[in-house]
């Protein structure tokens, strides 16, 4: 089962991951386009996104072969935070409103662990910080004052429509693992009641039950009433050779081959003395099935 929840996790994961890439690539996409080819937009800007979209498309299609979302993840978040910065660096520092763009990184990073969440939390902070401490060396906004507002709505919309979609990717992916792992718990609770039935009736039954291997014909386990019947203790019997409990007749070893030839499904019935610790004999018939190399076998005595 943690096996299983596990890959929900990472299924998760990956789906966060390419939506939050493709999202990203497509806003800056856009961007670049009417920055460059609508407006006719010439800064340093325009080259270094050129160099982000390329980067992040490669990193995202490079998810197919390499299959280390954890690795993708990081170098979106790396791509897009340093992008970011130099967004606002240029467009105002922190009167920019792309610096709220910069907070996403945290709230991304927080869906990947805790200890990244907190580690971009940190690395925003000191940005922010030392953003404030050289406002002075902050360049002029290349953003115009009659831009100034559309700039900052795109800015804010991107925020708020990034942070909502990996919001609920990742509680909606919670959910759906929650809701398996749970009904994965109550079929392991069923199957652990009927386990326990099934075990309760082996040790109590009257019939001698056991698990023989058939290339070794070494008993590899049985139930309790060979002690009540035969008197010898569990572990006395446990890994010892079935052959030593069968009294020697004349068509003995054709038993024991009979056994060691027995192919998966099929059943085979016989009777033989069953040796007691005490030295008697018993007379039982057995009924056995082989499976996976294993014969399963029963058997009580004559009535």
């Amino acid at each position: 089962m943690a096996k299983y929840v596990y890959q929900e996790l990472l299924d998760r994961q990956t789906k966060v991951t390419k939506t939050a890439g493709y999202t990203i690539l497509g806003f800056f996409g856009l961007i670049f386009v009417f920055a460059k080819y609508v407006f006719v937009f010439e800064h340093i800007l325009i080259p270094i996104t050129a160099v982000f979209l390329v980067l992040m498309l490669l990193n995202l299609l490079l998810l197919e072969w390499h299959k280390r979302v954890f690795i993708t993840y990081q170098l979106l978040i790396v791509f897009s935070y340093m992008t970011f910065v130099l967004m606002a660096w240029f467009t105002g520092g922190l009167n920019s409103p792309a610096i709220f763009i910069i907070t996403v990184c945290p709230v991304a990073a927080f869906s990947s662990s805790k200890k990244q969440g907190l580690i971009w939390s940190a690395i925003t902070f000191f940005t922010i910080i030392a953003m404030l401490i050289n406002s002075n060396l902050v360049p002029e906004s290349i953003i115009t004052i009659q831009m100034q507002t559309s700039f900052s709505f795109f800015s804010i919309m991107f925020v708020l429509a990034l942070s909502i979609l990996i919001s609920y990717l990742v509680n909606r992916s919670s959910f759906d693992v929650h809701r398996a792992f749970n009904r994965d718990s109550k079929e392991l609770r069923d199957k652990s009641l009927r386990l326990e039935n099934l075990t309760t009736l082996l040790n109590y039954s009257n019939d001698l039950m056991c698990v023989i291997d058939l290339g070794t014909l070494a008993i590899d386990d049985l139930n309790p009433v060979f002690k009540l019947k035969l008197g010898y203790e569990l572990s006395e019997i446990r890994g010892g050779d079935f052959t030593q409990l069968i009294e020697k007749k004349e068509d003995t070893e054709q038993v024991i081959e009979e056994i060691k030839s027995l192919r998966d499904d099929q059943v085979m019935e016989f009777s033989c003395n069953m040796k007691c610790k005490d030295g008697s004999i018993k007379i039982y018939n057995w009924v056995g099935i082989s499976k996976n190399g294993k014969m399963h076998a029963s058997a009580r005595e004559p009535a």
